[in-house]
This record gives structure tokens, C-alpha cells and sequence, in this order.
């Protein structure tokens, strides 16, 4: 079962956010504070759902991968039992590497690993884009009570 299915098994959501993606102004010293928050708030959200999507990718990697590694042990078991020898292991795990199933398993296994890595890149732009928009925040906080 894959980590989709379990968490909604679980009963368990992760609301994508109903507005579009944030895409960060040319200036965020340019727009107002009201639009600043709302910018903040909405990057906070999609921080939030792309974070979930990472952990996500991550669990339906890692099964992809132990699936593919439990298949080449078992082939590899059955092909040498315990007659163990150097150059007869090589061979035969060069016979299950080009096997059709396992070739199958290690193709979605590469194709879960990068989704992962592109989520993970979209993430950590994001942590990017919110910390630039947080750090204008704090410095309009800064400005405005220094004119008090």
C-alpha cells in the first residue's frame, strides 16, 4: 500500500491551497503591507502543502526502494541458495539487474526520486521567497516603530 493510500486510510489530508501559486513581485519593497501580509500569509500556505508533499515523496521513495531491494534479495536467494561463490554472484546479480520486473521496480523508484528531488527543490524556494517576504515584515515593523 502506498503512502497515498495510508494516509487516506487515516483519514488524513493535506488541503492544497485554492489560490495559485505565489510568484514573488519583481520588488516586495513596492507593494503595500496589506498586500505584503496577504503575500506572507499565502507563501506561508503553500510552504505549509508543498512541505507536506515533500514527506510525502520521501515515504513513497523509500517504499519504492525497499519493494525493488526485497525482490533482487529474494531472486538472488532463490538463484544461489547457499552456493555462494565470487564470480557465480556477479553473474547472477547481473542476470536479476536486467530482469523485467526488477527493471520495472527500479524505474519507479528513479521516477519517485525525482519527484522527490523536484519537490524538494520547489520547497526550499519557497522557505526562500517566505523568509525574503518575513525579513520585509520585520524591517517595516523596525521602521514604523522608530517614527513612533
Amino acid at each position: 500500500m502506498s503512502a497515498m493510500e495510508k494516509f487516506k486510510d487515516w483519514n488524513l489530508t493535506f488541503h492544497k491551497p485554492a489560490d495559485e501559486q505565489v510568484q514573488l513581485p519583481p520588488d516586495i519593497t513596492a507593494i503595500d503591507s496589506e498586500e505584503l501580509g496577504e503575500l506572507f500569509t499565502r507563501l506561508t500556505a503553500w510552504t505549509d502543502y508543498i512541505n507536506s508533499q515533500l514527506t510525502m515523496a520521501q515515504l513513497e521513495e523509500r517504499a519504492a526502494l525497499k519493494k525493488k531491494d526485497f525482490v533482487e534479495n529474494t531472486m538472488l536467494v532463490r538463484r544461489m541458495g547457499s552456493q555462494v561463490k565470487g564470480e557465480r554472484v556477479t553473474t547472477v546479480k547481473a542476470e536479476i539487474a536486467i530482469n523485467e520486473e526488477v527493471v520495472a521496480l527500479d524505474n519507479d523508484y528513479e521516477e519517485k526520486y525525482a519527484y522527490r528531488k523536484l519537490v524538494e527543490m520547489l520547497l526550499t524556494n519557497h522557505e526562500r521567497d517566505l523568509s525574503l517576504v518575513s525579513r520585509e515584515i520585520t524591517r517595516r515593523s523596525n521602521d514604523y516603530r522608530r517614527n513612533i
